[in-house]
């Protein structure tokens, strides 16, 4: 817990700094950008909830997205309820899915989970495109009813639902389920020969990602006002993801939301350089991933320190009833 102390001080003030930034700029652009930021962070902290924690990784992480976010669409069209109502829906619908998915694919392991999940969502994209009738096919579901008709209430929104879904994320991977999750990722035998059900704790772990991938592409279509296949359920997505909460690091929820922020806020910058930007943004990955594999987030993280980080000496009783110093690296001997 000492470790985290300084991080968490960080997080704080950078959500202090996203409440306040319309009193510190009245760009709408800008404001828009980290409107989607925060709902990718939410995306990439749900994503490593279950791949971050149990090392199950999902490459169909779009599908759960899609699902909460064409559930919407849905909403709107057949029953006039709030909007806000509509996100827990969208999120419990990406739930069901995940829970349909999860039990057959997490026998997979390696490879095959990742190719597995990969396929359930281009199945998904291709059942979209197929009952185009309903769907809206290519062109989409449009006439979704924002959450709010203000951009500034759009925003404070925005970051209420990440602050919120993170929080909510970041508790469960630091109860004793996280560390469930964690002992599954080191060693799934071993935790087996403990007593743990690891088919259960996983497929829980699969259906609470899902649930948080649904529940902020609720947001996202809301946001948009559109839900279509390109928008939510294009492979793009997942792998976008997945990059994310790489580069910001795995395992750690406040990590993978980091990394949300850093490249969704970076490939905004690096547009003005033309096709060039795609050049900046995979030489930054291949370095992150060569040189900071746990994440830069993580990297910066624990080289934060704590109080009561620093050793601690203490006074013993020496040779001969003297008092000594016990520091580090010294075994009370002599003076």
């Amino acid at each position: 817990m000492v470790k985290l102390f300084k991080p968490l001080n960080v997080v704080v003030v950078l959500l202090v700094l996203l409440l306040a930034m319309p009193l510190l700029t009245k760009n709408s652009y800008l404001l828009g950008v980290l409107i989607l930021a925060n709902i990718y962070a939410v995306y990439a902290a749900g994503w490593d909830l279950l791949s971050g924690y149990t090392g199950r990784e999902n490459f169909g992480y779009a599908l759960f997205i899609g699902a909460g976010a064409y559930a919407v669409g849905f909403i709107s069209k057949v029953f006039p309820v709030q909007a806000w109502l509509s996100l827990p829906v969208g999120g419990l619908t990406a739930a069901a899915f995940g829970l349909l998915i999860g039990i057959p694919c997490l026998r997979l392991k390696g490879p095959y989970l990742a190719l597995a999940t990969l396929a359930a969502a281009a199945i998904a994209e291709r059942v979209v495109m197929i009952f185009s009738g309903v769907t809206g096919g290519e062109e989409g579901m449009i006439g979704i009813a924002p959450l709010s008709f203000e951009p500034l209430n759009s925003y404070y929104y925005s970051v209420i639902f990440m602050a919120v879904s993170i929080g909510i994320l970041y508790l469960i991977g630091h109860l004793p389920e996280g560390l469930l999750l964690k002992s599954i990722k080191q060693d799934e035998t071993a935790a087996e020969a403990a007593g743990i059900n690891t088919t259960f704790h996983k497929v829980l772990a699969f259906v609470v990602s899902a649930f948080f991938g649904g529940a902020a592409g609720a947001f996202n279509a809301h946001y948009m006002g559109y839900v279509g296949p390109d928008a939510v359920l294009n492979s793009t997505i997942s792998l976008t993801v997945i990059i994310m909460a790489v580069v910001g690091g795995t395992g750690s929820i406040l990590g993978a939301a980091g990394g949300a922020y850093l490249l969704t806020l970076l490939g905004e910058f690096l547009k003005r350089f033309g096709d060039f930007h795609l050049l900046f943004y995979t030489a930054l990955l291949v370095l992150v991933v060569l040189f900071m594999p746990k994440g830069m987030i993580n990297s910066l993280a624990l080289k934060l320190p704590g109080p009561g980080s620093e050793p601690v000496s203490r006074p013993v009783s020496g040779p001969g009833g003297h008092s000594g110093q016990v520091g580090p690296g010294r075994a009370g001997g002599r003076q």
